[in-house]
């Protein structure tokens, strides 16, 4: 029996008899749960404690499932995944590569300064500084929400959210890829323009600009992660990372998903065991 097993949360993902397919395929043990029915302290109902397991589903699962003893349960860093860390590092690569990350309240008092700096007229784009989805990231018209009350109203966030505010950007294509630490797994178009478009990429243009980009940057936010990639003006630039147990998988290469996740997770429990 394979040592690394799988937690799958029920009618989270659009391919998610896909997935199971493939760990049925490689021959895995998996669980399938739903959110109201877990708790951490109970989670040994389903693998025993400090089992090397590993999830996917929502983020909100995802933290219930970081408080368990399993190894490594989920990849889903909360800190390492806030703008506030991996800007520090892809920023030169980023499309919103000029922002400013500060509170609602903040953004509120230095509005006009920060509308001038960006030669708005009011429409910014605003997203959380967590990765945690706390509220969706859009443009907002900062002359129109322009008291705490009315932007934290229509965020339905307090005072206190850190956020990253840049420039409004127009995005032609979307892409997602998923990754084991400076090597790409798999990738899938997802959008274009506004419409759903799912194609899975091998190789090309897109992985290489993504490879060299991750040669360039010696850090990454754990073992295994998302990163979007965006065109705007016709040119790439990464878009956003996030987490591989909660990111949605489009038309990436479930089978490579599986192969990836399992290693990684097994060389983290047996770096906690031997």
């Amino acid at each position: 029996m394979k040592p690394v097993k799988w937690l799958i949360e029920k009618d989270i993902s659009d391919v998610e008899e896909q997935f199971i397919g493939e760990l049925q395929k490689q021959g895995y043990t998996y669980k399938e749960i739903k959110y109201l029915n877990f708790r951490p302290e109970a989670a040994n109902q389903y693998f025993p404690d400090h089992d090397c397991v590993l999830f996917k589903g929502s983020l909100n699962l995802g933290r219930d499932i970081l408080r368990t003893s399993w190894i490594p349960g989920a990849y889903m860093d909360e800190k390492n995944l806030r703008c506030s860390t991996y800007y520090t590092y892809f920023g030169q690569y980023l499309l919103n590569n000029k922002y400013f990350i500060l509170s609602l309240g903040e953004l509120v008092r230095r509005r006009a300064e920060i509308l001038e700096y960006f030669r708005s007229d009011g429409d910014l784009f605003v997203r959380p500084d967590s990765n945690m989805k706390s509220f969706r990231a859009g443009v907002f018209n900062l002359n129109i929400l322009n008291t705490v009350q009315s932007l934290g109203s229509e965020l339905k966030r307090d005072e206190t959210t850190l956020v990253l505010v840049s420039r409004q950007r127009a995005i032609t294509k979307e892409w997602r890829f998923f990754v084991y630490k400076n090597q790409i797994i798999t990738g899938s178009l997802y959008l274009v323009g506004e419409e759903r478009v799912v194609e899975t990429i091998r190789g090309g243009y897109l992985e290489n600009y993504l490879t060299q980009v991750l040669k360039q940057v010696s850090w990454y936010p754990e073992a295994l992660y998302s990163i979007d990639i965006c065109e705007s003006d016709g040119e790439l630039y990464l878009l956003d990372l996030g987490s591989f147990s909660c990111a949605g998988e489009y038309g990436c290469d479930l089978s490579l998903m599986v192969e990836a996740g399992a290693k990684a997770a097994l060389e983290d429990w047996e770096n906690v065991n031997n």
